[in-house]
């Protein structure tokens, strides 16, 4: 198990490749893996939003867990999602994490049944007694938990010391949240496919946990920011902001699709399809993989 402490850059997030007849790709997948380390990723982190978790079965979910510790190898720290809509469920995502050899589990609260705040503590103290490993808030507009709330869990809670901050606007939260300075939380990572690495590390926060088609170029950001290379930073920031500006606006289908071009994926097949690339999309992305291609390797 690495030491959680060392837990800083730019981790990412193994989408899901899908195959036509619907099932997951584990050739693909596995290879993604492979391919994120190579790409200098600090860590990989999933399933989460980006691996469409909410659309997997229990055995898919288990399945994919099991393909990512695997694959990883102790490569780089790997942390396992544990939420689930009930407290039973994520209980037994732990002790599979933990069974699997994991670094660390990630939770955000119940998402659909909405636990108030004693419902919530406890959800988050029985995950960590079944984890038995560094546990990572995952603070979303989805299941918001309010600053007070996120430092007391991580106060309270043994192993409940690491934060995925996401409530918008996110790098004014990742501020205020640092800004408290408490010594339970041990690192504070941000998001949103490193729309605001710059700020959020400037606000505190240790790292970001971003989808992977350009996790070389924001893990580089990252590496110049804490060198104090801040115009070099900006540099790279403003040429990958193109594929970062297109991932927000087409959404998972559009990153799958840079994966096909960087030659890691075979299709841009999502499990749900309320957001296809049409045929104007695919030109845009042309015209911005056209001007980005040299820049990534």
């Amino acid at each position: 198990m690495t030491p959680s402490k060392n837990w800083r850059g730019a981790f990412a997030i193994p989408p899901i490749p899908w195959t036509d007849d619907d099932r997951i790709d584990e050739d693909v997948l596995r290879g993604v893996i492979d391919w994120m380390i190579a790409h200098d990723t600090p860590g990989v982190i999933g399933p989460i939003l980006v691996s469409e978790f909410q659309s997997l079965s229990h055995d898919e979910r288990r399945l994919y867990m099991r393909i990512l510790v695997e694959q990883t190898r102790q490569r780089v720290p790997v942390i396992v999602n544990v939420a689930a809509i009930n407290t039973p469920e994520a209980v037994a995502y732990s002790h599979y994490a933990r069974e699997l050899g994991a670094d660390g589990v990630i939770a955000m609260p119940p998402y659909t049944l909405r636990f108030d705040f004693d419902r919530t503590y406890d959800y988050f103290r029985q995950i960590a007694a079944a984890a038995q490993m560094p546990v990572m808030i995952q603070n979303a507009n989805l299941a918001p938990l309010t600053v007070d709330q996120v430092i007391r869990l991580c106060s309270e809670i043994e192993h409940v010391n690491w934060v995925k901050e996401e409530v918008e606007p996110r790098h004014r939260s990742i501020g205020v949240l640092a800004g408290r300075k408490s010594p339970h939380v041990h690192g504070i990572l941000g998001g949103g496919g490193g729309q605001y690495i710059i700020t959020e590390h400037a606000r505190g926060a240790c790292g970001t946990i971003v989808a992977p088609e350009i996790v070389d170029v924001l893990q580089n950001i990252w590496r110049l920011l804490e060198a104090g290379q801040l115009s070099e930073a900006e540099l790279w920031y403003e040429r990958a902001l193109p594929i970062i500006n297109l991932e927000f606006a087409m959404g998972i289908a559009f990153m799958k699709e840079i994966l096909v071009r960087r030659g890691v994926f075979k299709n841009h097949r999502m499990r749900s399809h309320s957001r296809p690339l049409d045929a104007d999309d695919l030109r845009e992305i042309d015209r911005v993989w056209a001007r980005m291609r040299s820049f990534l390797m």
